[in-house]
């Protein structure tokens, strides 16, 4: 990937926010899922899963957010992000078209989720070695 200060801003400005949303899924997933209007039970099955899930994301932020500064992770960490972002935005939009309108937080977050993609995209695009 071509050096550039725009696609190492994209890379934090990913990592950051995934890592951000990893940590707080992970210390209070009850609040996490409050937050977009769901209520996450206190049962220890369905914490833990939370949880889990909120360690790989943070595992992904991290690696995101390593790729702005190790130049040979940065075509690796542009590549996770598009894919993770795009994973979430398109497993969501199947979720609402089988299970119906999840609410506006969570419609909102669909919308970050494929801008976020598309930002990845863009990098890829722009920046990869010809």
């Amino acid at each position: 990937m071509k050096d550039s200060k725009v696609l190492k801003g994209i890379l934090i400005l990913l990592g950051v926010f995934l890592t951000i949303m990893g940590f707080w899924r992970l210390i209070d997933p009850i609040a996490f899922f409050e937050y977009s209007g769901l209520i996450l039970t206190n049962n220890a099955g369905l914490l833990n899963e939370a949880r889990g899930t909120g360690g790989a994301i943070i595992g992904f932020g991290l690696i995101i957010l390593l790729g702005a500064f190790k130049k040979k992770l940065t075509y690796t960490s542009t590549i996770v992000a598009m894919v993770l972002f795009f994973g979430f935005g398109i497993a969501r939009v199947i979720g609402f078209a089988l299970d119906g309108n999840p609410g506006d937080a969570l419609l909102k977050g669909i919308i970050f989720e494929f801008v976020f993609g598309l930002l990845a995209l863009f990098a890829l695009i722009k920046y990869r070695d010809k």
